[in-house]
């Protein structure tokens, strides 16, 4: 049986644990509010641009393909004839700690999961968070290599990660001739829950445009094809960074119910230490007694 020390030493510990899982929560707690904001304040712009980007759909797309730089570069954001199916890019999203739940695990195994669906193609990762690089820099997989990491952003996002981020993409999509780009992130979903997201984000996957003639009432100075090359690169790092925003307020979010829950069941265990406390001393009482009993019998007998 352990002794009243042991104990309380285990209830002393336990206790110390609690308030470093309390203050973790309310730093969360805390950040969460700034991150939602930031992230809600992104959504319309990056939604519009995506809106302007899909109108000018159709006039790109039916333009003559006169051997134009131009006009391969903007066709291959829709329709990439020209990249590789066997040679892919995966961006990667995480975050830098622990103590998220299984925040970190579920992107994990679904990045997991992809490598092993594409098995055999070259894939060039893009990963965000010291967990996913630590992660995959441990892989040992043929074909697989890591070319863009960003550690220690979280959770202070700013735009600049979002444009290195996309540059660095867009740029190995048309010098490595990618395939296509696929996107594993979790996704802000409420305060009790994250999504698990996967998409392709290259090429664009639009919709096919329907009836849109009045398109071919506008003018467009110095050209559609200028506005479009300044168009797009935006609109691809204005949607990494409302990304980033949303990846960090659910890794907020998650950290503040881990911190929640294990503060609870640290207090159910002192709870229940402190009863086994009093009845580890009441039994020390009764066998002090017990023995104080005997010693006066056999004095007496």
């Amino acid at each position: 049986m352990e002794s009243l020390r042991d104990i309380r030493q285990n209830i002393k510990a336990i206790k110390s644990t609690q308030q470093i899982m309390q203050t973790m929560k309310m730093i969360s707690s805390a950040r969460i509010r700034k991150a939602q904001d930031a992230m809600t304040a992104a959504r319309p712009f990056a939604q519009k641009m995506l809106q302007m980007v899909d109108d000018l759909k159709t006039d790109i797309l039916t333009m003559s393909d006169d051997g134009d730089t131009a006009e391969s570069w903007s066709s291959r954001f829709f329709v990439n004839k020209t990249g590789n199916p066997q040679k892919i890019g995966l961006i990667c999203i995480t975050g830098d700690k622990g103590l998220a739940g299984s925040f970190n695990a579920v992107v994990l195994r679904r990045v997991l999961q992809f490598l092993k669906e594409n098995h055999g193609k070259e894939i060039s990762v893009f990963v965000i968070g010291k967990k996913g690089r630590d992660f995959l820099a441990r892989l040992k997989m043929p074909g697989l290599k890591i070319a863009y990491e960003s550690v220690g952003i979280f959770p202070k996002v700013t735009y600049a990660h979002a444009e290195l981020l996309g540059e660095a993409v867009m740029k190995a999509f048309f010098t490595e001739q990618l395939g296509s780009v696929t996107l594993i992130y979790n996704d802000f979903k409420s305060m009790a829950s994250q999504n698990l997201v996967e998409e392709k984000v290259l090429p664009f996957a639009f919709e096919a445009p329907v009836n849109r003639r009045e398109e071919s009432d506008f003018a467009f100075e110095p050209g559609l094809k200028e506005i479009f090359r300044i168009l797009v690169p935006r609109l691809f790092k204005a949607n990494m960074y409302r990304i980033l925003l949303e990846s960090q307020a659910a890794n907020l979010a998650a950290t503040m119910n881990a911190m929640d829950a294990a503060s609870k069941n640290a207090g159910e265990l002192v709870t229940a230490l402190g009863l086994k406390l009093n009845k580890v001393r009441q039994a020390g009482i009764t066998n002090e007694i017990l023995d104080i009993v005997n010693g006066a019998e056999a004095l007496n007998s």
